[in-house]
C-alpha cells in the first residue's frame, strides 16, 4: 500500500482505518497505478488533442454562461479586477 500512497503505513493501516476502507484505497490505486483498456476506453486519455479542447472550450462556455453579472462584480469588489 505504501507504493501507492505514501501515507499509508502498516501502523496507520492497523490502527485507523477499517479493512473495507484499505481494500477500496487498495483497488482504486490499483485501477489508477495500471488501468485497464477497456475502463479508460470512456475516458479522456484516448482523446485527441482537438477534441480535448473542444470538450474544455465547452466546459468553459458553459461555465461563463451559469454565471450571473451580480456574482461576477460581487467577486470584483471583493477581489478586485478579474
Amino acid at each position: 500500500m505504501a507504493f501507492l500512497y505514501p501515507w499509508a503505513t502498516k501502523e496507520y493501516l492497523l490502527w485507523n482505518m477499517t479493512i473495507g476502507q484499505i481494500i477500496m484505497y487498495h483497488n482504486k490505486g490499483i485501477e489508477l497505478q495500471w488501468p485497464d483498456s477497456k475502463s479508460t476506453s470512456n475516458g479522456l486519455s484516448n482523446k485527441s488533442p482537438n477534441e480535448l479542447r473542444k470538450i474544455r472550450d465547452d466546459i468553459l462556455k458553459q461555465m461563463d454562461e451559469e454565471k450571473s453579472e451580480s456574482v461576477k462584480e460581487t467577486m470584483k469588489l471583493k477581489y478586485g479586477d478579474i
